[in-house]
C-alpha cells in the first residue's frame, strides 16, 4: 500500500525509532516507512533491510572516512555506494542495528539529517572548488552555509515541503551545466567590478516525469544574498507548492502553471522579502591564488596531465581523481583510497558528481605512487586505466523502487568493446523511470521497466538517445529492448556513431545532425522483431510496485 503523504507530513512525520530497534520492521505503517526518511532511512526491496543515505556534503575527513568503513564493515556488508549527488549510502542495514548506525554516524561528525524524502537533499558543491583552474572562487563555504541554513529549520519543513529540493554551487564546465537540473542552482561568477557571486537558476529537474532544465532567476547574486535568496525559494515553494500531489509537486511544475514570468515575479517579491532579515554574513573570501597557466603547465606528472590528474591553480600540485565503477567501493578499497588521501594529499575525499573520489594538493612526483597502489587492487584513475564512465543507480533487487537489476548491466558495460574504445561516451543507466542516474542527460541512456517488444511484456529498457547538458539538450527515447539485449544495442548505437560522426563530434553532435529516427532505422534493421521503436504506451507501463513481481529474488546482494 502507498503511504499517504501529506497525512504523514500534518501528523508530525512520527515513526518510534527505539521500537523498530526492538522489533524490527513488521509494525511499520505506509506512512511511518515514509517518515523514517527525514532520518536518512529508506526500506529496501529486502524485508528487514534498509538503505541509510549520509549527507557527506561532497567532502569526507580521512578519520571519518576510516570510521564509515568500520560502520559499513559491521553492519552494510563492506559495501559503501556513492551517488551522483555527491552522497554516500550504506546498504543492507538490518532494522535492529539502525539506531545503531545513526549514532555511530554521529560519533564520527557524520549526519543522516533529512537526507531522503521530501526535504532538501544533500548539497552539492563543486569539488575543484578554491583549486581548480575554471573555478572563480571556493564556493564550499557558501554551499555550507546555504544547507546549514535550510537544516536549521528542516524540524519544520520537512513536515511543509511539497515535495524535495536539490541544490548544487560550482562553476566549473561541469557545475554550470550542471546548475540546469537542479531547483536551486547557483554558478560562481565574479562581476566586473571583482565582486564574487552567483548567476541563480531555478526548477530544474529530471524525475521520472517531465525532465526540465531550470530557468535563470539572476544574472548575478552578491555572495552576501544567498542565504536570503535560498530561504526565499523554500518560502515561496511552500505558499504555492501542490502539497496534496507530491507527485506533481516539483518547482518545475510550479513554474509551468504559474508561467515563468508570473513566477520570477513571485519570487522577486519574496527574495526582497527575505533580505530584511538578518542573515550571518558570508565567509570572507579571498580570490584564489592563482599562477600563469604557462608556468602551472611548466611542470608535468608523470604519464601526463587528463581527466583523472589535473592541474591545481598552484605549479607542483594536482588533484587526482580515482575511478569507482558504478560508484561502488568496498571497505578494503575505502581505506586504501583513505590511506592515499591521508599519506599524499590533503587527508580528506572529495565525492565527485560521477560517481568518483577525488584527492587535491597531491604533489606530482606522488602521482605514479597512487597510480601504482591503485593498479595494485585493481583500480584506476578517472579517464584512464579501466575508466569508461558508466553511471548506475543500486537497482534491483536493492532499491524498493527499482524494476530491474542495474549494476548487473552496468557491470556488463564496463567491459564492453565499443565503450572501451570510445571511453569518453557516458552511458547512464536506471533500474526504474526515476532519474537517480540520470539517464536524461547521458549520450546512452537506459532506464529501466517492463517493456513491451512485439506484443509481449519483458524486463527491459526504454533507451535514450542525445543528452547533452553542454547544449541544454535532454535525451529522447528511440524506443525500448529487452533487458537481454542491452551489450547488443549498445553496440549498435556506438557503430552507427562510428560510422556517421564526423571529426570532434559528440554522440549528440551526430544525433541532432542525422535525427533520431537515422539511429532508430539503423536499430530496427539489426534488432528486426527485439526492438520496438518509441517510448513505452504510458497506459501499458505498470506501476513500479507491480512491476516489482518480476524482479527475482535477491540473493547475497
Amino acid at each position: 500500500m502507498a503511504p499517504n503523504i501529506p497525512a504523514a507530513k500534518r501528523a508530525g512525520l512520527p515513526v518510534d525509532l527505539d521500537r523498530l530497534t526492538a522489533e524490527g520492521a513488521d509494525w511499520l505503517s505506509p506512512e511511518e516507512k515514509y517518515s523514517l526518511k527525514r532520518h536518512g532511512i529508506c526500506p529496501q526491496a529486502q524485508p528487514g533491510a534498509f538503505m541509510i543515505r549520509i549527507r557527506a556534503g561532497g567532502v569526507i575527513d580521512a578519520d571519518a572516512a576510516l570510521g564509515l568503513a568500520d560502520i559499513a564493515d559491521e553492519f552494510a556488508k563492506g559495501w559503501i555506494h556513492l551517488t551522483t549527488r555527491q552522497q554516500v549510502q550504506l546498504h543492507h542495514v538490518k532494522a535492529e542495528n539502525v539506531t545503531t548506525v545513526l549514532s555511530r554516524l554521529a560519533d564520527i561528525g557524520l549526519t543522516t539529517k533529512s537526507s531522503c524524502g521530501h526535504t532538501m537533499r544533500g548539497v552539492m558543491w563543486c569539488p575543484q572548488a578554491g583549486v581548480g583552474l575554471e573555478e572563480p572562487f571556493d564556493c564550499s563555504f557558501d554551499a555550507k552555509d546555504a544547507q546549514e541554513s535550510i537544516l536549521n529549520r528542516s524540524p519544520l519543513l520537512d513536515t511543509q515541503m511539497p515535495q524535495r529540493i536539490n541544490i548544487s554551487f560550482g562553476g566549473c564546465t561541469t557545475c554550470r551545466e550542471g546548475a540546469r537540473i537542479n531547483d536551486i542552482g547557483f554558478v560562481s561568477r565574479i562581476n566586473d567590478n571583482g565582486e564574487l557571486g552567483y548567476q541563480l537558476w531555478l526548477g530544474g529537474s529530471l524525475g521520472k516525469s517531465s525532465p526540465t532544465l531550470a530557468i535563470k532567476a539572476v544574472e548575478f547574486l552578491p555572495r552576501k544574498h544567498v542565504l536570503a535568496a535560498v530561504n526565499a525559494v523554500f518560502d515561496l515553494f511552500i505558499k504555492y507548492g501542490d502539497f496534496e500531489q507530491p507527485a506533481k509537486a516539483r518547482l518545475k511544475f510550479l513554474i509551468r502553471k504559474l508561467g515563468a514570468e508570473q513566477f520570477l515575479n513571485l519570487f522577486n517579491e519574496e527574495f526582497a522579502k527575505s533580505k530584511l532579515k538578518e542573515w550571518p554574513e558570508p565567509k570572507h573570501l579571498s580570490l584564489p591564488l592563482s599562477s600563469s597557466i604557462s608556468s602551472i603547465l611548466s611542470q608535468a606528472p608523470e604519464g601526463g596531465w587528463g581527466s583523472g590528474v589535473r592541474p591545481q591553480r598552484v605549479p607542483g600540485w594536482a588533484m587526482v581523481t580515482v575511478n569507482a565503477p558504478m560508484g561502488d567501493v568496498d571497505t578494503e578499497d575505502w581505506r586504501i583510497i583513505t590511506a592515499l588521501a591521508a599519506d599524499l594529499a590533503d587527508e580528506n575525499i572529495y565525492l565527485t558528481p560521477n560517481q568518483n573520489v577525488m584527492l587535491r594538493h597531491v604533489p606530482l612526483d606522488a602521482v605514479p605512487l597512487i597510480r601504482d597502489v591503485l593498479k595494485s587492487v585493481g583500480l584506476g584513475l578517472e579517464g584512464s586505466d579501466q575508466a569508461q564512465d558508466v553511471r548506475v543507480c543500486t537497482g534491483g533487487p536493492v532499491c524498493v523502487l527499482a524494476i530491474t537489476p542495474s549494476q548487473r548491466v552496468g557491470a556488463e558495460l564496463l567491459e564492453h568493446p565499443a565503450l572501451l574504445r570510445n571511453s569518453g561516451l557516458r552511458v547512464h543507466i536506471s533500474g526504474c523511470p526515476n532519474a537517480c542516474s540520470q539517464h536524461q542527460i547521458a549520450d546512452i541512456g537506459f532506464s529501466g521497466g517492463k517493456v513491451t517488444i512485439g506484443g509481449t511484456s519483458v524486463l527491459g529498457y526504454q533507451v535514450w538517445l542525445g543528452g547533452d547538458l553542454r547544449l541544454a539538450a535532454i535525451a529522447q527515447v528511440v524506443g525500448r529492448v529487452a533487458q537481454a539485449d542491452v551489450f547488443a544495442i549498445t553496440s549498435a548505437i556506438v557503430g552507427v556513431w562510428e560510422a556517421l560522426r564526423e571529426r570532434g563530434e559528440t554522440m549528440t553532435d551526430t544525433v541532432v545532425r542525422y535525427g533520431l529516427e537515422a539511429f532508430q532505422a539503423q536499430i530496427s534493421a539489426i534488432f528486426k522483431g527485439r526492438w520496438e521503436s518509441g517510448p513505452e504506451p504510458a497506459d501499458d507501463f505498470p506501476t513500479p510496485r507491480a512491476q516489482r513481481a518480476y524482479l527475482p529474488m535477491a540473493v547475497g546482494v
